[in-house]
C-alpha cells in the first residue's frame, strides 16, 4: 500500500502565498494537523517514509514517524513545483493575463512546467510503485495531483481532487 500525506499548514498557506520550493516551516496549526495525522496513522503498518526535503514536509514526516520509528528518505523528486519568479507572491496579486502567460511558458519565468513536475514525480514513483513495503509519501499538493494522475491513467491536464494540509489519502492499494 502507498499512502500520501500533504504537509501541515504554513503561514504562506494561510496568506495564500505561492510557496513553490520556498522552505517555510509549519505554523502552530500545521504542527497540530501533523499530530492529528500521526494519530490517524498510528495503527497503520508503515515500513518506510519518503518525503520532500522541504522543512514543512520533513517536519510533518518526523511527527508522523514518532509512532513508527522507520527510515525517512528525503527525495528531491518530491519537491513542490518550482514556481520560479512567482515564488513568494500573493495569489490575488497575479492577474489573469500574468497567469495565462505563466501557464503558456513557465520556463520564461524560471519555473517548472506541469510536464517537468510530472516527469520528476513519476520518475520517483516508478521506483517504488511495485514495492512489497507499506510506504508513506509526505509531500505537497502539486506532487499529489501528478501522482494521482499517473496512478489513475489521467493526463496532466485532467482535473483531479485536491488534498488538504495534513490530509491522508490512499495512492495505491
Amino acid at each position: 500500500m502507498i499512502l500520501f500525506v500533504r504537509h501541515g499548514q504554513t503561514n504562506c498557506n494561510v496568506q495564500k502565498i505561492l510557496q513553490g520550493q520556498l522552505d517555510e516551516a509549519l505554523n502552530s496549526k500545521g504542527i497540530e494537523q501533523s499530530e492529528e495525522t500521526a494519530e490517524k496513522l498510528k495503527s497503520e503498518k508503515i515500513d518506510v517514509i519518503y518525503c520532500s526535503p522541504l522543512i514543512r514536509a520533513r517536519l510533518t514526516a518526523d511527527i508522523i514517524n514518532k509512532y513508527h520509528d522507520v527510515e525517512i528518505i528525503e527525495d528531491e523528486r518530491l519537491l513542490e513545483q518550482n514556481a520560479g519568479d512567482a515564488t513568494g507572491r500573493q495569489e490575488d496579486t497575479i492577474t489573469k493575463e500574468e497567469f495565462d502567460d505563466f501557464m503558456a511558458d513557465p520556463h520564461k519565468y524560471n519555473a517548472e512546467s506541469f510536464q517537468d513536475l510530472y516527469d520528476r514525480n513519476i520518475d520517483f514513483f516508478k521506483e517504488i510503485e511495485n514495492s512489497d513495503k507499506n510506504i508513506l509519501i509526505v509531500s505537497h499538493s502539486g506532487v499529489w495531483k501528478m501522482l494521482y494522475r499517473y496512478v489513475h491513467g489521467l493526463s496532466i491536464d485532467d482535473k483531479v481532487e485536491s488534498i488538504g494540509n495534513g490530509e491522508v489519502k490512499i495512492l495505491k492499494n
